[in-house]
Order: structure tokens, then sequence, then C-alpha cells
């Protein structure tokens, strides 16, 4: 089942002054704070270190928060165990892990569609071969005999099976040649265009720039500057001081 439709005059995700860490007493987060509105893809980015993965995991309920709130639709879910966030029309893609290898692409799907009725879970299936063709050719393969970039579609595809609202992705691109880069954020424009808005953590920050509508940067566990994709992109103070670029990210 899909969580209801959220209201379009609040947004989709806000975290405020959030404080999370693996540690007791060791904070990653120090205060982060950030938005995605309807419609929106939001990329985080900043160096090794700066909190990027933790933030994402905090909103997913794998790290344990300490402070400050999150607001999916309005509603905090702070504390929220993870396997309740589908019901709130969120979806989580982790950066590794986030396939079974052993069971093919179409039963993958089938577990992102568990507790729908099974009529639905095929429409779905099929909505997802329409937007990943190459995994209706692959249905029947082994997840774990794809390539890591059909893997990544595989599990962002079993995550849109659950309808949500809003999709979270940790370092969608990591370990993908440049074509298969490409693909993915060719594909994220696409599920933006469906109605479904994206938060989107990445190391490739020129190709996550490119496509998104806002950025933050991150460093030592805050966001340190805020901007549009393109003004993020030809800021070579940002490049340079923050993102590990000696020069403009657009060049």
């Amino acid at each position: 089942m899909s969580a209801a439709k959220p209201r379009s005059d609040v947004p989709h995700l806000a975290v405020t002054d959030l404080v999370a860490g693996y540690v007791p007493d060791v904070p990653i987060l120090r205060g982060a704070s950030l938005r995605v509105d309807d419609g929106e893809i939001v990329a985080v980015l900043g160096p090794n270190g700066a909190g990027k993965s933790t933030l994402v995991k905090a909103v997913a309920g794998l790290v344990p928060a300490r402070s400050g709130d999150i607001l999916v639709h309005g509603a905090s879910i702070l504390g929220l165990a993870t396997h309740k966030l589908v019901g709130t029309g969120v979806a989580y893609v982790p950066q590794v892990g986030n396939v079974f290898t052993r069971l093919s692409v179409e039963e993958n799907l089938e577990l992102g569609g568990l507790g729908g009725p099974p009529s639905r879970t095929r429409q779905r299936i099929a909505g997802m071969y329409a937007l990943f063709p190459d995994l209706a050719r692959f249905r029947r393969l082994a997840a774990g005999r794809l390539s890591g970039g059909q893997r990544q579609m595989v599990a962002v595809a079993r995550a849109l099976m659950a309808e949500p609202h809003l999709l979270m992705l940790d370092e969608p691109s990591a370990g993908l040649s440049p074509r298969m880069v490409e693909l993915v954020f060719q594909k994220l424009l696409e599920i933006r265009a469906v109605g479904v808005s994206i938060l989107l953590v990445e190391q490739n920050a020129k190709a996550a720039l490119a496509i998104c509508d806002r950025g933050y940067v991150l460093a030592e566990g805050r966001e340190r500057f805020e901007g549009s994709g393109r003004d993020l992109l030809a800021s070579p103070e940002i490049g340079a001081l923050y993102l590990g670029a000696t020069t403009r990210l657009a060049s």
C-alpha cells in the first residue's frame, strides 16, 4: 500500500538541527538542517567525513539521533523504526547491500511490492520494466550476476515498488563507469518527472549538481552552503574548499 499523498504546502522532508552519530557522545552530525520540497532533486555534497551518509541514514532510522527533528509531510519520524519508513512515503536505497544477490531481478521487485494486492504488484513490476528496460531482459537472472550499474537499477526499482513520494539514495554512482553514471542520473530525472522527490547523497559533485534543483554542502557535520545546483556548480570557492576541485566544477 502506498502512503497518502503529502500536502503540497509543507516539505516532503525537513531536517532541523540534527545531532546524530554511531557512538554516544561522538556526534557526526552537529546540528545539520535541510529540506526537500515537492518535486525537487536535492543533492548533499561535501568532503569525506562531512556526515553526508550519516545524515541520510539518520533519516532512515539507521543512525540514532541525539537531538533535533526529522519531519516527513509535517510529522516527526524521529525514532521511527526503519521498517516503518515506507509507511511515511519514504524509500531508502543504501550504497551497498542494496539487492538480494541470490534472488532474480523479478524476485527482488516482488519483495519490494510485499503487502500490496498481487494485481498491483504485477502492475508496478510492469512499470519498472518500462522505466528500466534492461531489467526486463534480465528478469530471470540472479541480481548478483548483474553489473554494478544494473544492480543499482534493481535497487532503485525495488524501492519504487512501494510507490514512495520521496526517494533517498546514498552514493548511487559509487564504483560505476562514466556511462553507467550518466544512465543512473538520467533515470533519476525520469523518476522526478513522475512525481517522486529525491534526496541524493553523492561524491560525484559535478554529476549531482548538473541534475539537482538545490544542493547542500556539508562540512564537519553541518551544512555550510545551500544553493541551486547551477550556482554551486559554478562556484570556484566551494569547489576548491569543500568538493576537492581546484578548478570550476563546470569545466
